[in-house]
């Protein structure tokens, strides 16, 4: 309890001190948080509209490739579509502290879906493989798993460019895990998680 009170002091100082408001900081979240959702509803778009007319001119493991791109960005068109409006209903938080635990939420849901990412790229490694071994549609099952590694690959990538290029938008340094040049380096260590 004294570390957290001692924390928000240190804090509140520091954004005193740093002249950033907390509403330009929130703007800055939120536009973030939009502009994110924008690139992968893009990717989403470009995946459907490409995978629908591509699946209609082709045959064997391409058409199934294009099908499984347009039937996974449909989900990724829901989450980028659900993103962007949560950015907008988001509530400016009542302290720096509040709105720096925001975005420590977001960067964990952020990494996490990078791990699942990854899974996402070893199930259609699997699938591919699948289709060696099988006699019923290996067709299907090679340009799904294709499919899935490229989409996998995709999120991963824009989940880890979402984490560093946020980094760059928290909270001001005052926030941030580094600390000032010239603070003792035993504070940046107490907060590091």
């Amino acid at each position: 309890m004294k570390y957290s009170l001692a924390l928000f002091i240190l804090l509140f100082a520091w954004s005193a001190a740093d002249g950033q408001s907390l509403e330009d900081e929130f703007e800055r979240e939120v536009r973030f948080r939009k502009n994110g959702m924008m690139v992968l509803g893009s990717w989403a778009v470009v995946n459907i509209a490409g995978g629908l007319a591509l699946r209609a001119n082709t045959a064997g493991t391409t058409r199934y490739f294009h099908e499984m791109n347009a039937i996974w960005n449909g989900v990724n068109l829901g989450i980028a579509a659900f993103g962007y409006f949560g950015a907008l209903r988001m509530g400016m938080p009542e302290s720096a502290f509040g709105l720096y635990e925001e975005q420590v939420g977001l960067d964990k849901t952020l990494l996490f879906n990078a791990g699942l990412d990854l899974a996402y790229v070893a199930g259609g490694l699997w699938m591919t493989e699948r289709a060696k071994n099988i006699d019923d549609r290996p067709d299907m099952w090679r340009g799904y798993g294709r499919a899935v590694m490229l989409q996998g690959a995709f999120l991963f990538a824009f989940d880890v460019a979402m984490v560093l290029l946020h980094r760059k938008v928290n909270v001001p340094e005052y926030l941030s895990f580094g600390l000032r040049p010239g603070a003792p380096d035993f504070l940046s260590f107490s907060l590091t998680f």
